[in-house]
């Protein structure tokens, strides 16, 4: 069978982006509840874990871009259209950081913008993905062994764009610095381009394959504990220390494993998947769940069994609403103003983000905002008639 004949799906990837969906919400409920790093006992040791969502969706995008580079043999088209796909994606992380005082910025989807920029060129090379290999292992080597050396941490409070590109601090409106985080999507790029290249292998070894990556996380994890026990941290904010970034793989590894496992159980596990626009639908709307959540529960969400209960139940009504979202979509698509609702809905959107400082009016802002571009990467403008 040739490549180019191969299915592009993998249950597995959807599965993947699933859970990191459902720790995402379960982190941001957490900071937004209970304190985040200051949470303790479960809701701290579920924020904990939900701070690797952004990892588990960086490896994602490299893994799908893999995917679809190998399917089509690095020629072909986009789903969406990659120069329209970014700018989408580019505008619409702008919702998580502009305001009336930051007018600069790139956090979580612009980041996820800027790796599919740094994966395009490797798209349509034979060898792209043993590039790609090496080049995570350069970002590891210059971000651990060569910017400590020539690069000085910034003071307290003070992290410039040179230590935002070095990975050693992030200034107001910045996240995800390129130094270790574009590793995450290198190394998922190369196992997307094996994974499919060797498609009928990797389904007819799904059980070896899934023990051996259980193996494998047991024995990172147990390397995790032993720096912690040694008196290291899980940093991750700001700068990220290299304990983290190995247990980065740990996770990545682990879940790929647990999905390896539930795709195989006859849909069992397909409650989790997330499929194209739904993922990205899915931070807007958490961030809106979470906050009416909060406002109407009030102290009720600071107990560990009233988070635990309250977070679950985010969990699930964010991931069943961003399930639904492409039939609001369809039905957009559909409608002659469909375009133009839209592109109303997003200037509005920001306005508001522009000209506010309040948590609802910006909380609305960023729930419609980034929901109108989800939909806008689909509903096309209207073609004039001759």
């Amino acid at each position: 069978m040739s490549k180019t004949s191969k299915p592009a799906n993998w249950p597995e990837l959807d599965l993947l982006r699933g859970f990191a969906g459902v720790v995402m919400v379960y982190n941001h409920a957490a900071a937004h509840w209970v304190g985040g790093t200051e949470a303790v006992g479960l809701p701290g040791l579920l924020f904990t874990i939900g701070s690797y969502a952004p990892v588990l969706f960086f490896a994602a995008t490299g893994l799908g871009y893999g995917v679809q580079a190998e399917a089509k043999g690095g020629r072909g088209g986009h789903a969406f259209g990659f120069g329209r796909k970014v700018a989408i994606l580019l505008v619409a992380d702008a919702l998580l950081w502009l305001s009336p005082q930051t007018w600069v910025g790139n956090n979580f989807l612009g980041f996820i913008a800027l790796t599919m920029l740094l994966l395009e060129p490797l798209r349509g090379t034979k060898k792209g993905w043993w590039l790609a290999a090496i080049a995570a292992a350069g970002v590891a080597v210059l971000r651990y062994g060569v910017v400590p050396k020539f690069v000085t941490e910034p003071a307290a409070g003070t992290p410039t764009m040179l230590h935002w590109l070095a990975g050693l601090g992030s200034p107001p409106g910045f996240a995800y610095p390129p130094l270790p985080w574009f590793a995450y999507g290198l190394v998922g790029f190369t196992v997307g381009v094996l994974a499919q290249r060797h498609r009928d292998a990797v389904l007819a070894r799904r059980k070896q394959l899934v023990a051996a990556a259980a193996v494998a996380t047991a024995l990172g994890l147990g390397f995790v504990l032993w720096r912690l026990g040694r008196g290291s941290t899980l940093m991750r904010w700001g700068s990220v220390n290299g304990t983290f970034f190995v247990s980065g793989y740990v996770m990545i590894t682990g879940v790929l494993a647990f999905a390896l496992a539930a795709a195989k159980t006859d849909g069992s596990g397909r409650w989790l998947d997330l499929r194209g626009t739904s993922s990205l639908a899915l931070v807007p709307i958490h961030y809106g769940v979470i906050e009416i959540l909060g406002v109407a529960l009030g102290s009720t969400v600071s107990s560990t069994t009233g988070f635990l209960v309250t977070a679950s139940l985010a969990a699930a009504v964010s991931m069943v609403l961003a399930k639904r979202w492409p039939i609001v979509v369809a039905w957009l698509k559909g409608a002659t103003s469909g375009w133009t609702i839209l592109m109303l809905a997003t200037a509005a959107a920001f306005v508001v983000a522009v000209s506010s400082t309040d948590v609802g009016p910006r909380t609305v802002s960023l729930v419609v905002g980034q929901l109108s571009l989800c939909a806008l990467l689909v509903v096309m403008r209207p073609r004039r008639e001759a």
